[in-house]
């Protein structure tokens, strides 16, 4: 699996950034990993310098500054980025959007900080220096005394073991709290989705489902209404809640949370088809891949994964905030699929594309008209795996079964 991750060394001026991010980018340049290195200073004069030095300002950049570290991590670099950009609104971005990111806050005391800058840079005598305006990090990942006997060495390697010590880490993304709000406050459709009824014909009464992404329940209780035993999960603890009481009529089997979480409750059970309407773009590239590997194991051979989500060349994949080429935040978190790297993702699932397009008018609602990509793929027969498939690539343990 390809490293990537973001390490910022922050703090005030004259904390030693610069002079350790360098040690750190020789470090893990050594140990293979590809890196992109970033220093605060420079960035604003590449970025053309507009920004002010008011905190409104300097917030903006600092946001800036990360979006890019962002969007560069997520092509499989390790982003070092020494940067003041102390603002605990930015911190809180940082982790709830970057995979693999951490914060090393260098503490020096202001004495010895302005015995450096007087050899160096002399910021403190500038009218733009002002320390005031910063958040202190509380509780950031690495806290380092950057003086005294503290080394440029030490603290370089306590930062690279830090970072490899948690890597592998997710993001919820901002997304529990926008998907228990929207299912407890927002009005959602109630009638079936045009892709339930498309992909209705081809199940057979009394069949097993599993849903992945039931939302309130729409296309869920479609289903059961035609006689097909669903099972469906939600990660949304409301969006559950909302089933429960919603489709009671229906014996429904209804369960929160997401299916990595979940697989092992189902035991030695096999479905017929598994439906996943609208939520591979909410998921991040790792979840999908062991989404659909998850599926792959709860599904008999020559089962039907039946698969509806947003292409990259939906318009909304143009709008909000850039978290990589695929991502953007607009109100919400979603990831934009292409469709030739999902085929590619299901064929290393163990499944085969027997049907596919890629077409807006297939699920529009009011004034939103999405492109959307639409997937029936088969489980492959023969296939199985031995061991749990991984979360965050694909297996090197597929094995063919004679």
């Amino acid at each position: 699996m390809t490293t990537n991750g973001v390490i910022w060394i922050t703090g005030f001026s004259a904390a030693g950034k610069t002079t350790l991010s360098r040690k750190v980018d020789a470090l893990l340049r050594k140990k293979g990993i590809n890196t992109v290195s970033l220093d605060g200073d420079d960035l604003r004069n590449i970025l053309g310098d507009n920004w002010g030095y008011d905190i409104v300002s300097r917030k903006e950049l600092a946001k800036i500054y990360m979006r890019l570290c962002s969007h560069l991590s997520s092509q499989g670099h390790v982003v070092i980025i020494s940067a003041i950009a102390m603002f605990a609104e930015v911190e809180e971005w940082m982790r709830s959007n970057i995979p693999n990111s951490i914060q090393v806050y260098l503490d020096v005391p202001r004495k010895e900080r302005e015995e450096r800058d007087s050899r160096t840079k002399k910021i403190f005598s500038s009218k733009n220096f002002d320390d005031t305006i910063y958040d202190i990090p509380q509780s950031p990942d690495l806290l380092i005394h950057n003086f005294g006997d503290m080394t440029v060495d030490q603290a370089a390697e306590s930062i690279v073991g830090k970072f490899f010590n948690q890597l592998g880490s997710t993001q919820d993304l901002g997304r529990e709290l926008h998907w228990n709000t929207y299912y407890k406050h927002a009005k959602v459709p109630g009638n079936p989705s045009p892709y339930a009824e498309t992909v209705l014909p081809h199940l057979q009464p009394g069949s097993t489902l599993l849903e992945i992404g039931s939302g309130n329940g729409r296309d869920t209780a479609f289903f059961a209404s035609h006689g097909i035993q669903v099972t469906a999960i939600d990660r949304s603890e409301a969006a559950i809640e909302l089933c429960r009481e919603s489709h009671r009529e229906y014996p429904i089997s209804f369960m929160a949370g997401v299916l990595s979480d979940l697989w092992p409750q189902f035991g030695t059970k096999k479905f017929d088809s598994i439906y996943c309407r609208f939520v591979l773009h909410a998921m991040p590239l790792s979840e999908e891949i062991a989404t659909l590997h998850h599926c792959s194991q709860l599904m008999k051979p020559g089962a039907r994964l039946y698969i509806e989500c947003r292409s990259i060349n939906d318009p909304l994949a143009r709008k909000g905030e850039i978290l990589s080429k695929t991502e953007r935040i607009d109100g919400h978190y979603r990831r934009f699929i292409v469709l030739d790297e999902l085929k590619e993702r299901l064929s290393q699932a163990s499944f085969k594309v027997v049907d596919a397009i890629e077409s807006d008018g297939l699920s529009a609602h009011g004034n939103d008209n999405p492109v959307v990509i639409r997937i029936t793929a088969e489980r492959v027969v023969g296939f199985e795996y031995l061991v749990s498939p991984p979360n965050a690539s694909v297996p090197d343990n597929l094995t063919l079964i004679c």
